[in-house]
């Protein structure tokens, strides 16, 4: 059986707090309820998130794992690690609610479940699983796709396809 380890890892932990703060308001309060893991061993993907079992949060006190993959860790250029991590935070939902400002009746604030009650959290798939062929033969075919075609037309960096190649030769 091949080896597979996993360390706590700080670098990545510091990158996904900052990450949070930016862009993941509903974990915000919830920072510590993540660990974050490197990966050693072989594997074909280069991160995972997941919600703990029962008896995971039992030995960790963690509600969530992100998972990396220690290879393509090192490979992966910062701005890579930090769309990386991004992504992963992105598979993590959690109950919500909106109730009147305490501050201003008349305004609304976005309220969550709480952050240790593993009924309030939950994992979000990809917006879009496609094949580049389906696209090539029947074009932007339903209505996520379109969606996320024009995220990828708006997003302000596109990775090449010279960049591509050039990570793939590093593996």
């Amino acid at each position: 059986m091949a080896f597979v380890g996993f360390e706590e890892s700080k670098e990545v932990r510091q990158l996904a707090e900052s990450i949070i703060d930016e862009h993941h308001p509903h974990l915000k309060d919830a920072k510590q309820q993540i660990g974050f893991y490197l990966r050693e061993g072989n594997s074909k993907w280069a991160g995972k998130a997941k919600k703990c079992t029962a008896f995971e949060r039992h030995m960790t006190d963690y509600m969530l794992f992100v998972f990396i993959n220690k290879a393509a860790w090192k490979a992966m250029p910062e701005e890579q690690r930090a769309a990386l991590v991004d992504h992963e935070l992105c598979h993590f939902t959690r109950e919500e609610w909106e109730e009147p400002d305490p501050k201003d009746q008349r305004k609304w604030v976005k309220v969550y479940g709480s952050a240790t009650d593993p009924d309030s959290w939950g994992i979000r798939e990809h917006d879009v699983e496609e094949f580049s062929e389906i696209i090539e033969r029947h074009g932007l075919w339903d209505t996520g796709i379109e969606t996320f075609a024009e995220a990828v037309r708006e997003a302000d960096h596109q990775l090449t396809i010279s960049d591509v190649q050039r990570l793939s030769r590093v593996k």
